[in-house]
């Protein structure tokens, strides 16, 4: 079960990058910002390895797919769907490259005794497009990669777990709704304010939020994509360096990895991390 997005994580699901191949990247802009060249898959698998590294030291059970050469993308597993308090939906991903990816992973689950309460067949949901504020609400965001018919699906999955869905619509050209906006702990959130509708600024502050704003061009160095893994506890990059030290400035520790390489995959370390148990 998962209900927050700061509580100690106990079981996560990720997956090296094994075959990561930016030929066709599933973020032009982001992709723009943090590409040189090709990726260097040796050293990709490295810092994978060092992420994988700082879950388990920070007593963490990981499980990993089976990786295959058609699946590019595989290390974003948080677009695969979300842990609710009902179980795990798996969600349906827009691109036809990524059509598939799901099918390891259920092995993976099968294999491991992790039950799967529903798989989406109609609409479009990706997991980097779900954020809960709190245990009673979540966000959905309605941009390049989830619809109204897969926000609709879901509310309708959901519609006994005592959650609140919130759509929030924002620009395409932002990808995921964790790209612009990250609970990074209890009551504070990372947000960037150009891409985001006043009306999630006028929840957050009826909920009390904190606010750690994220500029555009952090955005897409993945500024915002960091990941609370429990205790107060943030594993992030050196993209983000300011935002590292405001999260500092707050109390948080923060693991700093040096994530360059699996960046280009259009993601940080929260689109490398499927969470599966949370307190």
């Amino acid at each position: 079960m998962v209900k927050n997005e700061y509580g100690k994580i106990k079981k996560m699901l990720i997956c090296p990058p094994e075959n990561l191949c930016i030929d066709e990247p599933i973020n032009v802009i982001a992709a723009r910002h943090n590409q040189s060249g090709e990726v260097n898959i040796e050293r990709a698998k490295e810092e994978h390895e060092e992420f994988s590294f700082c879950l388990r030291e920070n007593g963490i059970q990981v499980i990993k797919p089976k990786t295959y050469k058609r699946f590019s993308y595989q290390i974003n597993v948080r677009d695969l769907g979300v842990t609710t308090a009902k179980g795990i939906i798996l969600g349906r991903l827009l691109k036809p490259e990524r059509w598939g990816e799901h099918r390891p992973v259920e092995e993976i689950f099968l294999e491991k005794k992790v039950p799967v309460f529903h798989k989406m067949d109609r609409g479009i949901f990706e997991g980097g497009d779900f954020m809960f504020l709190d245990e009673n609400t979540a966000l959905v965001g309605i941009g390049a990669r989830t619809d109204w018919l897969g926000f609709k699906v879901l509310e309708t999955l959901l519609y006994d777990a005592g959650i609140d869905l919130v759509p929030v619509d924002f620009p395409a050209e932002y990808l995921h709704l964790d790209m612009i906006c990250n609970v990074i702990a209890e009551k504070v959130v990372l947000v960037c304010p150009e891409a985001l509708p006043v009306s999630l600024f006028q929840l957050l502050r009826q909920k009390k939020f904190a606010f750690i704003e994220v500029e555009r061009e952090e955005v897409f160095q993945h500024a915002c994509n960091l990941l609370n893994i429990g205790e107060e506890k943030i594993i992030s990059h050196p993209g983000a360096e300011r935002v590292n030290e405001l999260l500092k400035s707050l109390g948080m520790e923060l693991f700093v990895l040096p994530l360059h390489e699996v960046r280009k995959s259009g993601g940080g370390p929260r689109c490398m991390s499927f969470p599966i148990e949370r307190n």
